[in-house]
């Protein structure tokens, strides 16, 4: 270390400490509000961190409540510190630009250059796959887009990286779940600087300083050189980079009121015009623009302002200038530019909040999305900051509430007023009036009674004109209704509402903050902090058991505690059996008079008939989550009905809606719908529950008849008696049974427990066209063995046969060949008794199979033979092509090629002729991979990149990589190593994100390839 790094990270040291002392927080409690660990801030206080990430010292200081300024001096001590890292400068305000290492970076085609400037408008967001390519490819991508995209994500990877050989690019321009994301600070991106300035000066104007506040805003605007990606037609109309140009809009308008204020009205101008410029009819930023330009002497150019817009207005829209316009027009005439405004008169203290709690833990991600949401909303100088925090009952909504407005208050934030009102939304007691809460609000503001208005309205304007331009927060806590929460909003820049319910409210500009259940660790330490960390750390299983029983609702886990606390003589241990071992979970959570049920009987009783029913029978879903289809299936009511009662459960918090079009329910919340439903009638669950498994049967069929339209399971007898999703394609089908298949395999054990003996082994049958596309064979066995045991319960010998069949082929992937070749031939057996050779056939043929793998080839031409003769009978031709590309593969393993090729060749007709596009895939990767082992490379790589197409088509991932690993070494064969390479990397990704244990073969095989070489780094 250098001896002036060393002493700057003596000076931050230092200071961390003495703001860290100012706080009041200790070690623990900062680590935790700033979510890091406390090592590292240890580390950090005694000297052994000398240039910490300025991400993390900005999130160390948010949690300390330091001022712009305290946060500004210790970033300038961290970057005047030894220079290391990566240096990223990203421009999207105007012409899209990147320099890395202080070199200007070429980034190569259009496609590549629409990609960042669509991530960059959106920076620390994901961006769905969808959204990118329609933009990148301008709404007609190529089959093939998915894999296009991941290309051009790793070489605008490749084009960011350091020169220094920095692999950080890959941490700026990250995956994710659905898409892509650009991760990157105010320090790398024009885009985040712009918001990061905005915010400080629209602090500065908060606490007065109206010279550093107009500085900070001029830089904020000084950074446009243009549109937002402006040399790039297809995003410049995206309606992400209108939004920010709307954003650039308002920071000009409030840079030129603090100008304004400060008696420096020219200095907006420039800005200004820019902004009239880009938007003609902007009628706000017009006005601005007149009073800047009298406010500077010129009030000639002023009203030219004036009547160039009316006239604009007037020719191209026909209408007269508004309100705003006509305002200022007046002012300008009168010359009264300059006049201050009047200033209302000042009301008395007040400090209505409740007391923050000592056993406040955790929520230090919740915080800090506060706390960015508030920042977000001070940007725009107009707007009142509404934070609206939503959950369910024992969540914890007013404690986190009031412990914001206490450290928001502690930092020095909305001086003495402060106004708090339950609104008694969900509660025994009447809901509070508005009108009465009103009169409350302004005997405190110091209107005498007399003088308070008798209407609402009145009194809200009142209201609204007491607390103008005077720093305010105002905490409405437990409302139950919009109307209820409105007319108590204030209208200024300089007011904090914050607003707590179970319902999301429909408020215009508020930041809402969905509050979900604690995390392990905070509800850990919650407990600890009511019963003490040495006892939870000598029971810790014991108190991560009660922890989860409570689902981690803060509610439920402090009422244990209470429990605990109350009886001294109690292990966590008893008390985790008992909460185990109770009938009604809900009710066991109790401690004195606060029981976590009487929370949920509050919410339960204000719903209508009809959703106390659908709200019941939801305990008897199998799933972990639901959607509207399976719920109106398991209430036998319409599914638009069941879409209505869900969207109203889920705005009560009562429901969860999850991802998409489902919904699922809080562990707690699903043992009370339990708990209720088992006091309906027996006759009306017995129905929902066979309602709902046969909906899932003939549903799942469905999306299997697309995947595998010649391939079906024996129909239940009597047909489809439900109303069914209807699936376009094969990614659709696939797509709704991953959402499902949780359901739909946890369907098969409600199904064998209500002894539906032909609905679970039929379940088990379709379930196949997932699991094996997952290739997750141990759950195919052990649904497959459920399966099985059902149709041998249910004496239906093609049952029996098919399960076994399929339990047999999953054996087989999982290379237990000599239990799969048993299995096989036990299903054959059954076949025989079944009376159907078509049975027959199809198990001698995965027989054949299992004994080829065995590597008896003789043995499975023999069965194979048995069921192409078989098949031949029937004119199956979707079989026999199966048989004949098995056959292929045993005389192909046996050097007989041009034999193994002639077979090939008629599957392939055979696919084709049944409109079978899996199997055609399946064959033609077959037919390639033939072509290739004799060397004819110009004709293998055609049928395997067409093979590749198909299973792409088809969604079919393991085939994807099997095909990738063959077309991989073909393309190495003759010399096109970059395409070899690319396919056994995707072909890596996708047995790896599978979980499939030939990845390591795979990855051995291209290590093998490139040798130690610089190409190894792909690996």
């Amino acid at each position: 270390m250098t001896a002036t790094a060393g002493h700057q990270g003596r000076r931050l040291d230092r200071s961390i400490r003495e703001f860290r002392a100012r706080s009041g927080l200790t070690q623990q409690q900062a680590a935790d509000l700033a979510g890091m660990s406390v090592a590292w801030l240890r580390d950090l206080e005694q000297g052994r961190v000398a240039k910490p990430r300025l991400a993390t010292l900005r999130k160390l200081a948010l949690a300390l409540g330091l001022s712009p300024e305290e946060t500004a001096e210790l970033e300038r001590v961290v970057q005047h510190s030894e220079s290391v890292g990566y240096d990223l400068w990203l421009r999207v305000l105007g012409p899209l630009s990147v320099r890395v290492d202080n070199h200007p970076v070429e980034l190569g085609s259009v496609r590549q250059r629409l990609l960042l400037g669509m991530l960059a408008l959106s920076p620390n967001t994901p961006v769905s796959r969808d959204e990118l390519i329609e933009v990148v490819w301008e709404g007609k991508p190529p089959p093939t887009a998915v894999e296009l995209l991941q290309t051009n994500v790793s070489r605008l990877r490749r084009r960011l990286a350091s020169r220094q050989g920095d692999v950080q690019a890959g941490r700026v321009l990250t995956a994710t779940q659905t898409g892509y994301q650009l991760t990157c600070s105010h320090q790398q991106l024009d885009v985040l600087l712009f918001r990061h300035l905005a915010a400080e000066g629209r602090q500065a104007r908060q606490r007065g300083d109206l010279v550093g506040a107009c500085e900070t805003l001029r830089k904020a605007v000084e950074l446009w050189e243009g549109d937002p990606a402006a040399d790039l037609p297809v995003l410049r109309v995206h309606p992400a980079a209108v939004a920010l140009g709307a954003e650039r809009n308002a920071v000009v308008l409030e840079y030129a009121a603090v100008a304004a204020q400060a008696g420096r009205h020219g200095d907006a101008v420039p800005a200004l015009r820019a902004v009239v410029e880009s938007d003609p009819l902007h009628e706000a930023a017009h006005a601005a623009l007149m009073i800047a330009l009298a406010g500077s002497g010129r009030q000639a150019a002023a009203l030219t302002v004036f009547s160039e817009l009316r006239e604009r207005l007037d020719d191209e829209l026909g209408v007269t200038p508004g309100a705003e316009l006509a305002e200022a027009h007046q002012r300008v005439l009168r010359q009264e530019v300059d006049r201050p405004a009047q200033v209302g008169t000042v009301t008395r203290a007040h400090r209505q909040l409740p007391r923050d709690i000592a056993e406040f833990t955790g929520r230090a991600t919740e915080l800090r999305a506060l706390h960015d949401n508030l920042a977000e909303v001070q940007a725009n100088s107009t707007a009142t900051a509404v934070l609206s925090i939503v959950g369910m009952a024992g969540v914890g909504k007013t404690r986190l509430a009031v412990h914001l407005a206490h450290r928001l208050l502690a930092s020095g934030q909305y001086g003495d007023q402060q106004l708090y009102v339950d609104l008694n939304g969900h509660s025994d007691q009447p809901a509070a009036d508005p009108g009465a809460v009103l009169a409350s609000f302004l005997h405190l503001l110091g209107v005498p009674g007399e003088q308070v208005p008798r209407e609402t309205a009145s009194r809200a304007a009142l209201y609204r004109d007491r607390l103008h331009g005077r720093p305010a927060l105002v905490l409405l806590d437990n409302a139950a209704s919009e109307d209820q929460v409105l007319p108590l909003l204030p209208a200024g820049p300089t007011h904090l509402v914050l607003v707590t319910s179970r319902r999301a409210l429909a408020l215009d500009g508020a930041q809402l903050l969905p509050l979900d259940v604690l995390t392990p660790d905070d509800a850990r330490a919650l407990l600890a902090h009511f019963i003490g960390e040495r006892r939870v750390a000598k029971e810790e299983a014991a108190a991560r058991t009660v922890i989860e029983l409570c689902g981690r609702l803060p509610l439920a886990v402090a009422l244990m505690a209470h429990r605990l606390q109350a009886r001294p003589t109690w292990s966590i241990g008893d008390l985790a059996v008992r909460l185990r071992d109770a009938e009604d979970r809900t009710s066991e959570l109790a401690a004195g008079t606060r029981r976590v049920r009487a929370a949920f009987d509050l919410s339960y009783r204000a719903l209508s008939g009809e959703s106390q029913r659908v709200f019941r029978l939801l305990g008897l879903h199998p799933g972990d989550d639901f959607t509207a289809w399976s719920v109106a299936a398991l209430a036998g009511i319409e599914q638009a009905a069941a879409q209505r009662v869900l969207d109203g459960l889920v705005d009560e918090h009562l429901v969860t809606a999850a991802t998409g079009d489902r919904y699922r329910l809080h562990d707690l919340l699903r043992d009370y719908a339990r708990d209720l439903v088992e006091h309906d009638p027996h006759g009306d669950r017995a129905e929902a529950v066979t309602r709902l498994l046969r909906w899932c049967l003939h549903a799942s069929m469905g999306a299997r008849r697309v995947l595998t339209p010649l391939d079906e399971v024996p129909a239940e007898p009597g047909g489809t008696p439900v109303r069914i999703p209807r699936f376009g394609d094969a990614g659709e089908a696939l797509s709704w049974l991953e959402a499902e298949h949780a359901t739909l395999i946890a369907a098969v054990d409600v199904a064998i427990e209500h002894e539906l003996w032909g609905v679970a082994w039929r379940q088990t049958a379709v379930l196949r066209a997932y699991l094996e596309r997952r290739s997750d064979w141990p759950l195919w066995i052990a649904t497959s063995r459920k399966g099985l045991t059902a149709a041998r319960r249910d004496g239906d010998l093609r049952g029996e046969a098919w399960i076994l069949s399929d339990l047999g082929i999953a054996h087989g992937q999982c290379d237990n060949l000599d239990e799969a070749v048993d299995l096989l031939t036990r299903s054959l057996e059954v076949s025989r008794k079944v009376g159907d050779p078509s049975y027959a056939a199809r198990s001698l043929n995965n027989l054949g199979v299992a004994v080829a793998m065995r590597g008896d080839q003789h043995a499975a031409i023999e069965y194979l033979g048995e069921a192409l003769e078989l098949d031949r009978r029937e004119r199956h031709s979707v079989l026999g092509g199966r048989v004949r590309n098995n056959l292929g593969h045993a005389h192909a393993r046996l050097g007989e090629h041009d034999k193994a090729l002639q077979y090939f060749r008629e599957a392939l007709d055979l696919a084709d002729e049944a409109d079978d596009p899996r199997n055609y895939a399946t064959v033609l990767h077959s037919f390639g991979a033939a072509l290739a082992r004799l060397g004819r490379y110009d004709d293998a790589v055609p049928a395997l990149r067409r093979a590749l197409d198909l299973d792409r088509r088809n969604r079919f991932r393991s085939a994807q990589a099997e095909v990738l690993e063959t077309l991989g070494d073909a393309y190495w064969k003759v010399g096109e190593r970059d395409r070899a390479l690319d396919c056994l990397e995707e072909a890596i990704a996708i047995l790896d994100d599978l979980g499939h244990p030939h990845v390591e073969d795979v990855r051995a095989a291209l290590k093998a390839l490139v040798g130690d070489g610089g190409e190894q780094a792909r690996v």
